[in-house]
């Protein structure tokens, strides 16, 4: 089978592996008998069996529902982040790129001081003094992510302006809004959405290290990154209680990752190789990664 073919079938895997945890976690109360803060001190840390299929924690709560309930709360929290992460970068990606001049530089020079800045680091100073509620964290989230789809939509659409068919539109009279809409935004769209999958990815591993550091979504709030921090400690006697939350973790961010990917595939004709080239494209803004094509 060539790596073609392959790449299909890989984000079709990748999509459904998202469509599966998604649904299990929408699912979460009709899936699981038990709540996700319900303790039993009777069944402290028991091995996965036909009552607790994935086992109990220090508390006795019921590892499955946890499991469940935790998807809930980081992939919601990754598909708000996303979507404003992606807004944020898609605007000031197509305004750099129209306007110019000083427009383009304060972007580029707001891009630039975000990356300085480690997303890790950035979210630790910030979360430490206001606190770790859900507004803080998404906007953390959305502040170490939308560089990427700046990046990558800027260079594209750059790439857009320079051709002859937005100049004759210009002279036709056309206004910055329209050659936007009618020519900048459907030329970026699928470039667009393969950054949108890949940064979801980031965005999710971000959300679970904080939480594994105590910095996401508080306790008793279940949720993936956290769980697997409280099973960092039994991992000799109690393995379950960060394999199955890690386990659940890793699929998702493997899932984003083959959609990407895959979306990179079918969009080739706008995008250049595959879609983990992308994650490098911020470190070069003067590179669009793209084919360029001669407009019928």
């Amino acid at each position: 089978m060539s790596a073609r073919t392959h790449r299909p079938i890989a984000g079709t895997a990748g999509a459904a592996v998202l469509v599966v945890l998604v649904v299990l976690s929408l699912a979460a109360p009709l899936l699981s008998v038990h709540g996700p803060l319900d303790q039993d001190l009777g069944a402290v840390l028991r091995p996965p069996n036909a009552a607790h299929w994935f086992g109990t924690d220090e508390l006795g709560r019921d590892v499955y529902a946890r499991v469940l309930y935790g998807g809930r709360i980081g992939l919601t929290v990754t598909a708000i982040a996303s979507v404003i992460a992606a807004t944020l970068g898609l605007l000031l990606g197509l305004l750099g790129a129209l306007f110019g001049g000083w427009v383009d530089g304060l972007a580029g020079r707001l891009a630039d001081v975000q990356l300085a800045i480690p997303s890790i680091v950035l979210a630790l100073v910030i979360l430490s003094f206001v606190g770790n509620s859900l507004v803080p964290l998404v906007a953390v989230l959305v502040s170490g992510s939308w560089v990427l789809t700046f990046r990558v939509v800027r260079g594209h659409a750059q790439s857009i302006v320079r051709r002859p068919f937005i100049e004759a539109a210009r002279l036709s009279g056309a206004g910055r809004w329209d050659i936007a809409v009618r020519h900048l935004l459907p030329g970026v769209l699928p470039l667009f959405t393969v950054a949108f999958t890949l940064n979801a990815s980031a965005i999710l591993l971000l959300e679970s290290s904080l939480g594994f550091l105590g910095l996401g979504v508080q306790p008793p709030t279940p949720d993936w990154g956290s769980m697997v921090a409280d099973g960092q400690a039994r991992l000799d006697n109690a393995p379950w209680v960060a394999l199955f939350p890690g386990a659940a973790l890793i699929l998702a961010i493997v899932g984003f990752q083959l959609t990407g990917d895959a979306l990179s595939e079918r969009f080739q004709g706008g995008v250049r190789g595959s879609g983990t080239r992308l994650l490098r494209a911020w470190r070069r803004p003067d590179v669009a990664p793209v084919r360029e094509e001669t407009p019928a």
